[in-house]
C-alpha cells in the first residue's frame, strides 16, 4: 500500500503522469468526484496479487469519479494477477470512459458494484476486457457482512438519504429496497457501450451475476478496428473503421502522459 498516487477528499484531478514499475497500485482512491485522465500507468503490481493498477471498493457512498483518456498497459501481477481498473467491493457509480487497455489481465473489473458506466474504451489483448461479478448478492459472511454492517456503516455516516447528498447521487437511494429485504444488494445499472474489443476475451460474468440486466450496445468485439499502427503502439483509429460508424469517438491519444 505504496502506490503512485494516493487520494480521498472530494473533486481531486490526477492528469499528464507517467506511473510505472512499482510493486503495488498505481493509483488508490477514496473519496468522490475524482477526476483520473491523461495518465500513463504501466508495469505496476509486480509483486502483489489480487490488485489494481487503478483501485477502489468497499463504500457505497463513493461516487462521481471519472477514469477517462488513460492508457494502462502491461500490468504484472502474481498469485490472483492484477486488474486494470479494480472497482473493489461492490464500488459503485463510477464512469469509465476513452482509457486504452493493452495487456492487462482484468481490463475493467467491476467487483459487484452499481450504476457504472464503460463506454468508448479500446481492449487489446485483456482476458477479460470487462468482469463482472455479483458478491453483493453472495449468503457467504464474508460478503454478506461487509454489505449489511462495514458499507451500510459507512453509508450510514454519510446520512445519504438526507440532502445535500442524495441530491447529488439519487442512485443510493435504489439500496433501500436492498436494505429492507436482507438478500443482498445485486450488481444492477451497468452500462458497456462502445467499446472496441481486440483478442483477448471480451466478457466474464460470474454464475450469480448472470440473472442481472446490463446494457450491452454498440461494442465491436474481434473485428478490425482498423488502427493507424498497432505494432507501433499507436491506436488510434483510421477512417472507416467500423467503431466509428456506431459512434465511438477518438481518444485524444497525443494528450496521454506527461507534458512539458
Amino acid at each position: 500500500y505504496q502506490p503512485g498516487v494516493r487520494l480521498e477528499g472530494v473533486g481531486h484531478r490526477v492528469a499528464h503522469n507517467l506511473i510505472h514499475h512499482s510493486p503495488h497500485i498505481g493509483i488508490l482512491l477514496n473519496g468522490n468526484d475524482h477526476l483520473i485522465e491523461y495518465n500513463e500507468i504501466h508495469h505496476v503490481c509486480l509483486e502483489t496479487g489480487d490488485v489494481g493498477a487503478f483501485y477502489m471498493g468497499r463504500d457505497y457512498s463513493e461516487r462521481g469519479v471519472e477514469i477517462r483518456y488513460n492508457y494502462f498497459h502491461e500490468t504484472g501481477g502474481v498469485g490472483m494477477g492484477s486488474m486494470g481498473i479494480y472497482l473493489d467491493y461492490c464500488a459503485s457509480g463510477a464512469r469509465i470512459s476513452g482509457n486504452v487497455f493493452f495487456k492487462t489481465e482484468r481490463a475493467v473489473f467491476i467487483g459487484g458494484g452499481r450504476d457504472h458506466l464503460v463506454e468508448n474504451n479500446i481492449f487489446v489483448d485483456c482476458s477479460p476486457a470487462v468482469h463482472i461479478d455479483a458478491r453483493g448478492v453472495d449468503p457467504r459472511p464474508v460478503w454478506h457482512n461487509m454489505v449489511y454492517e462495514t458499507m451500510k456503516q459507512r453509508l450510514a455516516a454519510m446520512r445519504y438519504l438526507d440532502p445535500p447528498y442524495i441530491a447529488r447521487y439519487p442512485a443510493l437511494a435504489t439500496l433501500e429496497k436492498y436494505y429492507r429485504e436482507g438478500k443482498g444488494v445485486p450488481p444492477e445499472g451497468n452500462q458497456v457501450v462502445r467499446n472496441i474489443c481486440v483478442r483477448g476475451k471480451w466478457l466474464n460474468i460470474a454464475k450469480l451475476a448472470q440473472g442481472v440486466a446490463v446494457g450491452f450496445t454498440g461494442n465491436i468485439v474481434d473485428e478490425d478496428p482498423r488502427f493507424v499502427n498497432e505494432a507501433g503502439g499507436d491506436f488510434r483509429l483510421r477512417p472507416g473503421s467500423p467503431a466509428l460508424t456506431k459512434g465511438f469517438q477518438p481518444i485524444p491519444w497525443d494528450k496521454i502522459g506527461p507534458r512539458e
